[in-house]
């Protein structure tokens, strides 16, 4: 559990990194998924707010709610408590793993497999005394599959040889870009009442010249989300457990934006 001097510890070491700045992430090297684990990416992701009745918030038209949102369904100003999203994953999974069994599953170099996955996850939100929209904890749950090729070298891979189903609890850390599952359970099909445990680190890209980039905007009001053009092709960063922060690579983004990277652990 932590510990109200362990979170101020995480809030130093993020500190720490932005002064040191993106030269000493720069030499970190690429990132790959250890034994047992699997790095996914989160390709797109549709999101909306909902309010405690669980009505969709939609941005006022008007320009009077205090919120910049209003019920969809009523037109009353909104209150956001619960960020719904839906978001398409792929990433590898380390030969010998549980998403990587076998050889034959290898798709990428050596030692990788292609793990493609579909998630959904609930976040409920809180309004800090600034007003601020700040996210806490959720259920995430969705499918996953294994694939291959089946009929172009040249894409990416897409014929399934292993499916099933995960489940968890993410809890945000704020002002930390990061997410924690503890505890999350996954499934391979055919293999009926077998569970599998896993943990999982959410580490959400920024900006390091943006002091407000270091805050998560999962869940913020929307007057307060919207991103410079630019902001696509900008270098950007994860923060990683040590505190240094490390640079997003080309094949972490897509279409030139800089993606979520999801560490699961088995």
């Amino acid at each position: 559990m932590e510990t109200k001097a362990m979170r101020n510890s995480w809030v130093v070491l993020l500190g720490a990194a932005l002064l040191f700045g993106a030269a000493e992430a720069a030499a970190q090297g690429s990132p790959a998924p250890g034994a047992n684990q699997a790095f996914l990416y989160e390709l797109d992701e549709d999101a909306v707010l909902l309010n405690a009745a669980g009505h969709v918030l939609m941005p006022d038209p008007t320009g009077t709610s205090p919120t910049g949102l209003v019920d969809a369904t009523s037109g009353a100003a909104g209150v956001p408590a619960i960020r719904h999203a839906i978001s398409q994953l792929q990433g590898v999974a380390m030969l010998g793993s549980l998403l990587c069994p076998y050889p034959q599953e290898v798709t990428v170099g050596t030692k990788d497999c292609t793990v493609i996955a579909t998630g959904t996850d609930d976040v409920k939100l809180v309004i800090d005394k600034y007003g601020n929209v700040i996210p806490t904890s959720g259920a995430v749950s969705g499918t996953y599959a294994v694939v291959v090729q089946l009929d172009n070298s040249a894409d990416s891979p897409e014929l399934p040889v292993q499916t099933g189903t995960f489940s968890g609890v993410i809890n945000f850390q704020p002002p930390l870009p990061l997410g924690f599952v503890s505890g999350g359970t996954f499934t391979i099909d055919g293999m009926p009442g077998a569970t599998f445990p896993f943990n999982a680190v959410f580490r959400q890209p920024f900006r390091n010249n943006e002091k407000a980039g270091v805050v998560t905007q999962r869940g913020r009001n929307v007057t307060d989300s919207k991103t410079d053009s630019k902001a696509r092709f900008d270098a950007a960063y994860y923060l990683l457990d040590n505190g240094e922060l490390q640079e997003v690579r080309p094949d972490e983004r897509a279409v030139g934006w800089p993606t979520v990277r999801f560490e699961i652990t088995f």
